[in-house]
């Protein structure tokens, strides 16, 4: 963690207004993201600022990245025919190529208060890719809180291959090195915030998060604190009013439908609602008066969405929305892309 000094050095360079829409970003130009590159480190900086009158003595800044894919094969892996094959077929992205953009994507994070990686920082599961995870994120930034993608415990990418390994044995190789419980962690900042880190990386949510889940709930209720959700895969936001949301599934190219209040590649909608998974989704979506925002990676585009929900209020049922930000994937920008959670 940088200094106050050399932090308020960092953001305070010259900033560069963004102007172009680089591939696989919409970007909504409302009051939810105010984007900016800056002039002398060249990062992509996406501001959220979020007032919801914490009493801070000054704002809490949470740096937040996306989608790095990482992925190294070393000679132990060509020792592997799974990923020998995986290295002959994926052919995005070439070895390391976005290394320099996550690296410097991560040191603009360290000059923020807390950082997050909202998933997929390893393009595919190899000894290589864990070792490059390990010394250029998990060691040099020990604090950073970790969320998983699909893409960090799958061995075959691109093959048109199912994994041979079963997928436990994966995970395994995942909580031998990552720096918390990949599955759910949860870290109160300022003294206010409760984030959530929680793994939906199977488009779905898994039974030993519901208890987890409720019991953050109940201790932001008694103490009087909000909970951020930090999660790889957005959710469904059931909203028939969306609109940005709509063209980043157009745009992509890869989804036949429009329907982001109903589009099942999203957490929550028709395909992924068995029971586990419908209840997590009600604990986020029913407690509105502490879950504040939810913040996800995936799609590599970037976008806003607003999830609706509920709180009860003396027994009555209040309508509200969450706010739901989607950030664009590091790959695409030359310095790297963060978001600044800025929190009032």
């Amino acid at each position: 963690m940088k200094s106050l000094k050399e932090r308020e050095w960092f953001f305070s360079q010259e900033k560069e207004e963004f102007v172009s829409i680089p591939p696989r970003i919409i970007y909504n130009p409302d009051p939810h993201y105010d984007m900016y590159r800056l002039k002398t480190t060249r990062q992509l900086v996406a501001d959220i600022n979020l007032d919801f009158n914490l009493g801070l003595d000054t704002p809490f800044i949470i740096g937040a990245v996306a989608d790095m894919h990482f992925n190294v094969c070393n000679q132990d892996d060509r020792e592997d025919e799974e990923l020998v094959y995986t290295e002959k077929c994926r052919k995005w992205p070439e070895n390391l190529k976005w290394a320099i953009p996550a690296a410097k994507a991560l040191e603009a994070c360290d000059f923020c208060d807390a950082t997050v990686v909202l998933g997929d920082t390893l393009d595919y599961l190899s000894n290589g890719s864990l070792n490059y995870t390990k010394a250029n994120l998990f060691k040099k930034y020990p604090d950073a809180m970790v969320a998983l993608g699909g893409h960090d415990y799958t061995k075959q990418m691109q093959t048109g291959i199912p994994d041979k390994l079963p997928l436990e044995e994966r995970l395994n190789i995942l909580r031998a090195v990552w720096p918390h419980d990949i599955h759910y962690y949860s870290r109160v900042l300022a003294n206010k915030i409760i984030a959530v880190v929680i793994d939906n990386s199977q488009t779905k949510y898994l039974p030993e998060q519901i208890e987890k889940l409720e019991a953050d709930i109940a201790r932001a209720k008694e103490e009087g604190m909000i909970i951020f959700i930090f999660q790889h895969e957005p959710i469904v936001s059931k909203n028939p009013a969306e609109s940005c949301a709509r063209a980043v599934i157009e745009n992509s190219g890869a989804y036949k439908t429009t329907d982001i209040e109903a589009n099942p590649k999203f957490i929550g909608g028709a395909e992924h609602s068995d029971e586990v998974t419908c209840k997590v989704y009600d604990l986020i979506t029913k407690n509105a008066d502490v879950v504040k925002a939810i913040f996800a990676g995936h799609w590599h585009s970037q976008f806003y969405s607003e999830v609706c929900a509920t709180y009860k209020n003396g027994g009555e049922e209040v309508h509200t929305v969450i706010p739901q930000y989607i950030l664009s994937g590091n790959p695409y920008h030359e310095a790297g892309m963060l978001a600044r959670i800025i929190v009032n």
